[in-house]
């Protein structure tokens, strides 16, 4: 990737530098940007934009706006490895990666900072659905965001925060330089590494982030397929397994939907009648992901992390995820 002239002045470091990674949905990626510049405090950040958008590609709206630093890229490029560039080109303390087809909402800006101000290594922000109605996205977001992952005990520390869409210190990042690219592929890999060594992780319900999920069982099973390969590939590498446990895992990768559905039961028992009809209704549709995602699984154990990781790059940033108005 080469790096045009930056067209801001840099005499004042920014507080918040936000990563956003774009693709060919040209449109949903312009909303992304939009998002952030119509932050009451853009005047104190600055936007890193990677555009991996098909070649000769006219560039999103707002990209020359004096907050935002572009990269042009292309297709082939990896969405981790324009992440890590990120890390390293970012002139402020604090780190967030954004996916293109989110928004954040107003006050997040505001919110993050806020709760950077403790001992946190991380903090996580809450979600709203940003294409409800629209197939089978309302499902796809209780599985990722909605309520069987949302944090129950309210703002405060936690154990993990949302993948992908997390801001961080920079300091922490640059930690784990040998590992980086690698774990930027699977980020909740990061997590569990910095939970191993101590790390704090904060979840802030007032910075708010809407997501546009798949709009069909098919598109969200070929993302937590390709998904899984990284994060079990990655969680193997960085942890050290060795034979015998990478065997073990792909022997009993049958139970894995069945745990993950014993654990959304538990998690959902909490939260009343209402909550809890509604995941028995769900079963059908999480099951067949959480299949997928063990499929997933199994491959990033038996073959090499650039296959899997140049496929859920081209998903995440090309794979359309509709506004229910689009699909009616």
């Amino acid at each position: 990737m080469s790096q045009p002239p930056k067209r801001q002045e840099e005499t004042e470091a920014p507080q918040l530098s936000v990563i956003l990674v774009i693709g060919g949905q040209r449109e949903r990626a312009a909303a992304a940007l939009r998002s952030l510049l119509e932050q009451s405090i853009v005047h104190c950040m600055e936007v890193l934009l990677f555009d991996l958008g098909p070649e000769n590609c006219a560039a999103v709206t707002g990209s020359d706006h004096p907050s935002v630093r572009m990269t042009r890229g292309g297709p082939k490029d990896f969405l981790a490895t324009a992440r890590v560039e990120g890390i390293h080109a970012a002139r402020s303390p604090i780190v967030c990666f954004m996916e293109e087809h989110c928004e954040v909402q107003s006050g997040w800006a505001e919110a993050i900072l806020l709760a950077h101000r403790g001992p946190w290594w991380g903090v996580g922000c809450d979600f709203i659905n940003g294409n409800p109605d629209a197939g089978k996205s309302d499902k796809a977001f209780r599985m990722n965001y909605g309520m069987y992952v949302r944090p129950h005990g309210g703002r405060g520390p936690v154990r993990r925060i949302p993948g992908q869409n997390s801001a961080f210190k920079r300091d922490v990042l640059l930690r784990y330089e040998r590992q980086l690219e690698c774990m930027t592929n699977a980020d909740l890999v990061m997590q569990w590494k910095m939970q191993e060594e101590g790390s704090q992780l904060f979840y802030e319900p007032a910075a708010k982030m809407a997501h546009r999920n798949e709009n069909t069982l098919r598109s969200l099973c070929v993302g937590a397929f390709y998904w899984n390969w990284c994060f079990s590939h990655i969680r193997a590498e960085v942890f050290q397994w060795g034979f015998l446990r990478r065997a073990a895992r792909i022997v009993l990768s049958p139970l894995i939907p069945w745990v993950r559905l014993a654990k959304m039961f538990m998690l959902t028992l909490r939260l009343g009648r209402s909550e809890f009809m509604q995941f028995i209704r769900d079963i059908p549709f999480a099951l067949a992901v959480a299949h997928c995602s063990a499929a997933g699984q199994v491959a990033g154990l038996l073959n090499p992390l650039e296959k899997g990781a140049q496929e859920f790059s081209h998903f995440e940033m090309n794979e359309p995820r509709l506004l229910r108005a689009e699909i009616i």
